[in-house]
């Protein structure tokens, strides 16, 4: 789905060169799931913005759905296959209550009038927000806008939706309701990329990639990255207690294939 190799991005301000991206070398499959992370200026959320074309690199080369990146049509097609989801999702809204917003997008890909009631009925369906397809969209949660910019990224069939610190705004209940409905659309064939610094959502990712000053310094698994990295003592990450109690554990001897991450991972143990 993504292939980035030697990627760098520098951005020109004056005479100065200001060095974002160095080296970048990442792969994400169809159908992954890739936690990324790192501290606020890291270059995360630049990265991202070169998988479907709203920042271009400087050097490397770039291939995503396939497509090469270095083409204007191409790039083009890349922008409905992959479809990012931002912390603040009122720029991403268009129409005025969650029905009209979804058809902007079916209209656009020229679907038939005839079929939009319904697909429109299934998308809010899909995302939760069935019950509010005629509501004022101002009316709505942060949570609930977060889903609409969802629905309105399948609309146009999305293939990977990159999910940029969605929760960032959100109150728990709404930061477990976007995660969740992420984790469904996942399990049902979408490339999911979510960019975070949780380190709970982080834990119940598969792969993570952690980023520091423009460079890629980690890339694997999170039992690795939480039980045998030094990285989050060197990067200074305030773990959740169930981490906490898999280092005692680990203290104890426990195996580390054992060593939970999650509040359900701990309940099988105990």
């Amino acid at each position: 789905m993504i292939q980035a190799h030697n990627l760098s991005l520098i951005f020109q301000d004056g005479q100065l060169k200001l060095p974002v991206l160095q080296g970048i070398h990442l792969h994400i499959e169809r159908g992954e799931w890739l936690a990324l992370t790192g501290s606020n200026g890291c270059g995360k959320s630049s990265l991202i913005r070169t998988f479907n074309g709203l920042l271009m690199p400087s050097a490397g080369s770039l291939t995503a759905a396939g497509l090469d990146m270095r083409s204007p049509v191409n790039r083009k097609t890349v922008k409905e296959r992959i479809q990012l989801v931002f912390q603040n999702p009122e720029s991403q809204t268009i129409g005025s209550t969650p029905a009209e917003d979804i058809a902007f997008g079916l209209e656009n890909r020229g679907i038939p009038q005839a079929e939009m009631q319904d697909r429109i009925e299934v998308l809010l369906e899909k995302v939760g927000l069935a019950q509010k397809a005629g509501d004022d969209v101002a009316t709505l949660s942060g949570g609930e806008r977060q889903r609409l910019a969802v629905a309105s990224c399948l609309a146009l069939d999305a293939e990977m939706i990159i999910f940029d610190e969605v929760t960032s705004m959100l109150d728990p209940i709404g930061r477990r309701e976007i995660f969740s409905l992420a984790r469904e659309l996942w399990k049902q064939g979408t490339t999911v990329v979510w960019v975070t610094q949780r380190m709970e959502e982080l834990s119940e990712s598969p792969r993570i990639a952690v980023m520091e000053e423009g460079q890629l310094i980690y890339d694997g698994d999170p039992r690795t990255l939480f039980y045998t990295s030094t990285l989050p003592d060197k990067l200074g990450w305030d773990l959740p207690p169930v981490l906490g109690i898999g280092h005692l554990l680990q203290a104890q001897g426990w195996a580390i294939e054992r060593l939970p991450l999650t509040e359900n991972d701990l309940e099988g143990i105990l």
